[in-house]
């Protein structure tokens, strides 16, 4: 389930990237990274849980639901620091 929910939040953070890829203070790209990242990272999970006999996916467990939901805030959490930082470093540069 949080790999699917990793998944998602990479596909909507890329539309959104590409639909405002001419607003750069926004670091849209940050987002797409950071959430692509935690895909590549949850499916290396799903792909050795498969391999030691369990199911590529699974619904099952009541704790995957608060996985994913960290896994969406931690994800939000890091871009927003990120870009906090990344805006401000431009205005003292200047």
């Amino acid at each position: 389930m949080y790999f699917l929910t990793a998944l998602g939040c990479t596909i909507i953070a890329g539309v959104l990237w590409f639909i405002f890829k001419d607003r750069k203070a926004l670091h849209l790209d940050i987002l797409a990274i950071t959430y692509g990242a935690s895909t590549l990272m949850w499916l290396i999970d799903c792909i050795f849980s498969a391999i030691n006999g369990e199911p590529f996916l699974s619904f099952d467990d009541p704790m995957d639901g608060w996985i994913a939901l960290a896994t969406v805030l931690a994800g939000v959490f890091f871009w927003l620091v990120v870009s906090f930082v990344m805006n401000n470093c431009k205005k003292e540069a200047k």
